[in-house]
């Protein structure tokens, strides 16, 4: 008979497990996880693209198979304005203007509602006979107030999350509710004389339990997107590592251990000084692609590097290549040649010939005097 208990877990014996290698667990998975999701910027999404089907055997050639991989999870990370969830923003609009299910999960700002509206306009007026008539309707959006909150809903989820027919989840930020529940170490080694704990397997326990919470995550987040092969897109936040750094360097919040394990292609959204002769320098930021199929890229190259604008309607990328500077044509006859310049050889007056005293200009009785001041 087949009971229910209080959990919802069935008491009937369960099927057996069949087991195969784990090298066809990842073909299987590889040639199933196809497609992606654009970012808006074209020079990026081919930054970013999956790895040939050479690279991955059972995986065949795709043409939308440049942009946020589906099945795998992207971070983007970065310093406070940069970009990051207008970038989110541009992929929502790209996966909901291809009629896709999204799902949206803040753990601080709200969903600047208004500004995707634009963004899905303007695609909408580009792209009039693919678009969806209401393509907002496909939006699900929840807001997890606390870390408890967003651990519910991720690793314990709701009947029918998420939906069969999601394609992108996006989570802005993924690292806005760890600060307050867990500190710094410096400042938690501050704070242990007051809490009176001096057990040392439990205050062990307490400064890596930041870690087994982005352990769990990670490892569901992983779950989720190969499962339901969704392409997951988390928007992480950045502070100041300066210990074994060569300088200064911006850092993910979440970082390390097994994290670095779950998270398949990574992005960094910064700005950077450029030349004065730029007016409009200040509004460029860069998307760099520092991680990409698992693999961490150690050689920073020109074609990681994605010059791009934000604007009210979306994202625009710039062309990295500099356009032709024409300069004025000058006339001949201000260019003076080097044959004209120079004065001939026999111009010049030779020091040694006969008759350089008259040439100097020397006055009768002259060397007389000198003559009588030597002497």
């Amino acid at each position: 008979m087949n009971q229910q208990d209080y959990l919802g877990l069935s008491t009937q014996e369960p099927h057996r497990v069949v087991s195969f290698p784990a090298s066809q667990s990842l073909h299987a998975s590889a040639a199933s996880a196809s497609g992606a999701i654009s970012t808006g910027i074209p020079q990026l999404d081919e930054a970013i693209r999956l790895p040939s089907p050479e690279d991955v055997p059972g995986r065949t050639s795709d043409i939308d198979s440049n942009g946020i991989p589906c099945g795998h999870v992207t971070e983007v990370f970065g310093p406070p304005g940069a970009g990051k969830t207008s970038l989110a923003l541009s992929v929502v609009t790209s996966a909901l203007r291809n009629g896709d299910k999204v799902i949206w999960i803040d753990t601080g700002s709200p969903l600047p509602k208004v500004r995707l509206a634009n963004m899905l306009k303007k695609s909408s007026d580009a792209t009039s006979s693919n678009t969806p008539e209401d393509p907002i309707k496909n939006l699900i959006y929840f807001h997890a107030r606390s870390l408890p909150h967003l651990l519910a809903l991720l690793i314990r989820p709701p009947k029918g999350f998420p939906p069969e027919d999601a394609k992108l989840l996006v989570i802005d930020s993924v690292s806005g509710p760890f600060p307050s529940y867990f500190p710094n170490p410096s400042e938690f080694k501050s704070r242990l004389p007051q809490s009176g704990i001096t057990d040392k397997t439990q205050i062990h326990w307490l400064m890596n339990r930041k870690w087994n919470v982005t352990s769990d995550l990670g490892n569901q987040l992983v779950k989720l997107a190969a499962t339901h092969s969704l392409a997951i897109l988390l928007v992480n936040q950045t502070h100041t590592r300066i210990r074994g750094q060569p300088r200064a360097t911006l850092c993910p919040v979440i970082a390390g251990g097994t994290w670095e394990n779950c998270v398949h292609t990574r992005v960094a959204i910064f700005r950077d000084f450029l030349p004065e002769d730029e007016g409009d320098s200040k509004s460029i930021r860069f998307a760099e692609v520092v991680k990409r199929a698992g693999k961490t890229l150690s050689l920073r190259l020109d074609e990681n590097i994605v010059p791009f604008k934000i604007e009210t309607d979306g994202l625009r990328g710039i062309d990295k290549t500099p356009p032709p500077v024409i300069l004025p044509q000058e006339p001949v006859e201000t260019s003076v040649s080097a044959s004209q310049r120079k004065r001939k050889v026999d111009e010049i007056a030779d020091s040694q010939d006969e008759d350089s005293d008259e040439e100097f200009g020397w006055v009768e009785g002259d060397d007389a005097g000198l003559s009588d001041g030597a002497a």
